[in-house]
């Protein structure tokens, strides 16, 4: 309790340093091996996207996957072609900088009308040309210590108070594993060339002491057999570790961020057998829910939360007031979702390749009452030995889905944070080989926020006094008044006046040097 007579809670929460939306138009060409008779107007979606915060700029990472149905001259047959086209961008976002935190989502259109287009020397070949709309959103943060307060008893003053639920950062830890993935190509390699690796359908939990990451390893390899045909196949390893976490307890909420690094692949030059090596990284972030009661004092007008770690911010000093946006959370729903389907082999089949890569991509949302619409896609690589030959040959499946998760308090105008991980795939091939049963088990995970402004309480520190006339030796301070920046560290800071650490720490009392904040007024002494 200070001396005003309130409570303090320390905490530390992602504050929104900028949200928005911008619209990119992009032109996309695709060519088609054969000459088309009619086609359709292709359908767009984003497979893929990454974002990283830069000094003052968002860059953007995109895979836009086009899907075109087209009748063939010769043939008169329906066909239908899968292409991507991979795109980068940068915009102009003035209040961020690295080591912020960033989710964005994107969502393509197609534009205008859409034309096949003649090439010279292009042959047989078409290429359909038109234009793309991608709508892309974002919202970038920076973990920051704030003190929230509440009154304790009796105050000196009137204080409202109103509760709010947000996420607290709680710590992270990282780890590296070795991953060694047993696998049986479909042919004989005599070469092989590049391999990518993901970690997919990532779950982490969170008990005493420790966190629990799982998930599927999945690797995709470009080879050449023996006869000298380029291949291209994908194998899984299902994964689970522990990461020693001594904060960690049961109920709080756990993310994993990972990349995967896939060196080699042992194998024997007669066999079809190998071993693929790498390394996984895995990041864990730990952090909770948590009721805060947020205090408005009437005499100053001031709302609390309040900046946390400088000296004199129980009233020692006048303050200010700047704005501070929150993610409150309304409410976290999650359910599983059941699909069950036919399965149409290309060729009879007799075994499939477990476990299968799965995956679920171009989630969308929709808000409505107390509840989420997800909508996505089912996108499941099945290799498969055929019956006759005993060769193993690969066949995409896509299944689109719609699933509804309760959200008490979800209402239109709010924000859905939403996440789909594969939990279960079966495979029964029928009699026949011709078709098989699949079950998959989908869970959907959705927490609902809303942003919600603040104004958060800053200190204004007198300026540094002037020695007082008199007799005696009077200490006279010498120094320059800094104000702390997003980003900045008290070794930053020091490297930038050239003074010490020990100096900058001494002279303003700090308790701990690792918490300073943006706003925050810093005494830098002489060298």
């Amino acid at each position: 309790m200070d001396n005003n007579g309130l409570e303090t809670t320390n905490r530390i929460l992602p504050l929104v340093l900028a949200r928005g939306e911008v619209d990119i138009t992009l032109p996309l060409r695709n060519t088609l091996a054969v000459r088309t008779e009619e086609y359709d107007e292709p359908s767009l979606s984003v497979s893929e996207v990454k974002a990283w915060a830069l000094s003052g700029e968002l860059y953007v990472e995109l895979v836009v996957q086009q899907e075109s149905y087209y009748v063939v001259a010769e043939t008169g047959l329906v066909d239908k072609d899968v292409s991507l086209h991979r795109m980068s961008q940068l915009f102009n976002v003035p209040e961020i900088g690295p080591g912020n935190i960033v989710e964005v989502s994107a969502e393509a259109v197609p534009q205008g009308n859409w034309s096949a287009v003649s090439e010279e020397g292009a042959g047989e070949a078409t290429t359909l040309a038109g234009e793309c709309r991608i709508k892309v959103k974002y919202v970038v943060s920076e973990h920051q210590p704030l003190a929230f307060y509440k009154p304790a008893g009796d105050t000196d003053a009137t204080v409202l108070s109103e509760t709010m639920e947000v996420e607290c950062f709680c710590g992270k830890t990282e780890a590296s594993y070795d991953i060694s993935l047993p696998v049986e190509f479909g042919a004989i390699p005599k070469t092989t060339g590049e391999m990518h690796g993901h970690f997919v359908n990532v779950k982490a939990t969170a008990m005493p002491g420790w966190v629990r990451v799982e998930g599927d390893v999945a690797v995709a390899v470009y080879y050449n057999d023996i006869e000298g045909n380029s291949r291209e196949e994908s194998f899984v390893l299902p994964f689970r570790r522990y990461l020693e976490f001594p904060e960690a307890v049961d109920g709080m909420l756990a993310a994993a961020s990972s990349s995967v690094e896939i060196f080699t692949c042992r194998r024997n030059p007669e066999s079809r057998k190998g071993e693929i090596r790498g390394l996984l990284h895995a990041e864990v972030r730990l952090s909770k829910l948590e009721a805060l009661e947020v205090g408005a004092d009437l005499h100053r007008g001031h709302v609390f939360p309040v900046p946390a770690g400088y000296p004199g911010h129980h009233g020692h000093h006048g303050h200010k007031t700047n704005p501070l946006l929150l993610e409150e959370v309304i409410a976290v729903g999650s359910s599983q979702t059941l699909i069950q389907r036919e399965i149409i082999f290309s060729r009879p089949a007799r075994k499939v390749r477990e476990p299968v890569d799965a995956v679920v991509r171009n989630l969308q949302h929709e808000i409505i009452g107390n509840k989420v619409i997800v909508r996505g896609v089912l996108i499941k690589q099945i290799y498969a030995v055929d019956a006759a030959t005993g060769a193993v040959f690969a066949q995409d499946v896509k299944e689109a889905f719609v699933h509804f998760v309760d959200v008490p308090g979800a209402a239109p105008g709010m924000r859905a944070h939403v996440r789909a991980r594969v939990e279960f795939v079966s495979i029964e091939i029928r009699p026949g080989g011709e078709t098989a049963r699949q079950v998959t088990i989908i869970e959907i995970i959705v927490k609902v926020t809303r942003f919600i402004k603040k104004e958060i309480v800053s200190p204004i520190f007198p300026p540094i006094a002037s020695p007082l006339p008199g007799p005696g030796p009077f200490p006279k301070p010498t120094g320059t008044i800094y104000v702390v920046r997003s980003g900045d560290s008290v070794w930053k800071i020091a490297q930038m006046f050239g003074v010490s650490m020990e100096s900058i720490i001494a002279a303003n009392n700090l308790q701990n040097p690792n918490l300073i904040f943006p706003g925050q007024q810093l005494i830098i002494p002489g060298r």
